[in-house]
């Protein structure tokens, strides 16, 4: 397993969202080793990740329905699974969206400008879409999990402790008024 081992593509993310072909393949490459590391990585738990990279490297097809999506039957009823890809996508999408534009150059760090009449897309808007896509993102995780669950003895090395329904952890202080 090398760590650039990549679980998707290009092409297979242009099937679930608009990227331009224009894209630098270096900074594209840098989002999605990025993204399978911080996003993806906590959601499968450590071994299952490495193991799905070992299985992507060798070409083996043990994942492809896992990846790819299926459509599978559980106590009699069709579930769509919509697939690994399909979240990995819109996490990317989210981070190429928010940080997508910033290039290394020899004077540094610079924003990339369109030319012409185009202009940049403000912060604001960036932030809510790499909110949306990211929310998104998650909610393919959770019909994912559920087919993972669902077909626990072909991903023993699943282990849900990893993840949790509450994004969040709020604390709320209660006294006498």
């Amino acid at each position: 397993m090398s760590i650039s081992t990549k679980i998707i593509s290009r092409q297979q993310i242009q099937v679930y969202k608009q990227l331009s072909k224009s894209i630098y393949d270096e900074k594209l490459n840098q989002i999605i080793l990025e993204t399978q590391f911080q996003d993806l990585r906590p959601l499968l738990g450590e071994r299952f990740f490495n193991d799905i990279l070992n299985e992507e490297e060798n070409s083996t097809g043990v994942y492809n329905d896992l990846l790819d999506g299926s459509v599978y039957t559980y106590q009699g009823i069709t579930y769509t699974n919509y697939g690994l890809r399909c979240v990995l996508s819109n996490y990317i999408y989210a981070r190429y969206t928010m940080f997508g534009d910033i290039i290394d150059n020899s004077f540094g760090q610079s924003i990339k400008m369109n030319v012409n009449e185009s202009q940049p897309i403000s912060a604001s808007i960036k932030k809510s879409l790499y909110q949306n896509n990211r929310d998104l993102a998650y909610n393919y995780w959770l019909n994912v999990r559920d087919f993972i669950i669902r077909n626990s003895t072909n991903y023993p090395l699943y282990n849900d402790c990893y993840t949790s329904d509450n994004k969040t952890f709020k604390l709320s202080k209660i006294g006498w008024y």
